[in-house]
């Protein structure tokens, strides 16, 4: 059990080091602060900065927001797992890392939504959950941009479809559809030759990092032999 827990909190910490540690990197804008917004049908805009060839884009999640007055409900066949769009053609190439297979997974707080008598997923009204968010150490990668500096290179759209119910428990059979969308844009252009993958960066900052966790590890592991 501490071996399995040792290699759990190092994957997180390698994870941590390789993606930069976004976990709310991103700022909300007006959806007519840029036309790709309305041209992917966005109900909900977000940006995340500059990116340059070699990034990872990991630590993703989605919300859903019941701002109704009666609870809604969700089922998880109608839903489509996000994609990222590509904005710059040939000048950039995005990928999943490690594999698309499996990227996404529902969190055990939103499965303990289930209701059987629904055969769906109810959240109150007036509440929020996180619902969808990315594997552990799975990200999109920017493989390579050539695209101008300050140039839109990606989007990457959340959709999710869920159902008022009624005071009464009726469920509205059309669906209320929203899609949240992330702009990204080019930071420093690079040459387009394929990055042979690396170890994570091991700077001061990341050696640091993983010093600490080192200790605190050692620490825990200690302590559980002591017990034993």
């Amino acid at each position: 059990m501490i071996q399995r827990a040792f290699a759990t909190l190092l994957m997180m910490a390698i994870a941590f080091v390789s993606f930069g540690g976004h976990v709310s990197a991103t700022e909300a804008v007006e959806c007519s602060s840029d036309p790709v917004f309305s041209e992917n049908s966005c109900s909900q805009c977000f940006t995340w900065g500059a990116k340059k060839a070699g990034d990872h884009i990991g630590f993703l999640s989605d919300e859903w927001i019941n701002e109704n007055a009666t609870d809604q409900i969700l089922y998880k066949e109608e839903q489509s797992d996000p994609q990222m769009v590509n904005l710059a053609g040939a000048s950039v190439s995005w990928s999943q890392t490690p594999d698309a297979e499996g990227f996404w997974e529902y969190p055990a707080e939103f499965n303990a939504l289930y209701s059987e008598d629904q055969e769906g997923y109810v959240l109150p009204a007036g509440e929020s959950i996180t619902w969808l968010q990315s594997k552990l150490a799975y990200a999109y990668k920017l493989d390579t941009n050539s695209a101008e500096a300050g140039s839109n290179i990606g989007l990457l759209v959340y959709p999710i479809a869920v159902h008022n119910i009624s005071v009464a428990g009726d469920i509205d059979i059309n669906s209320i559809d929203h899609n949240e969308c992330v702009l990204f844009t080019s930071g420093e252009a690079t040459e387009t030759t394929p990055v042979p993958e690396r170890l994570p960066d091991t700077g001061p900052t990341e050696f640091m990092l993983l010093l600490i966790l080192a200790l605190i590890l050692g620490f825990v592991f200690l302590q559980f032999k002591k017990k034993a």
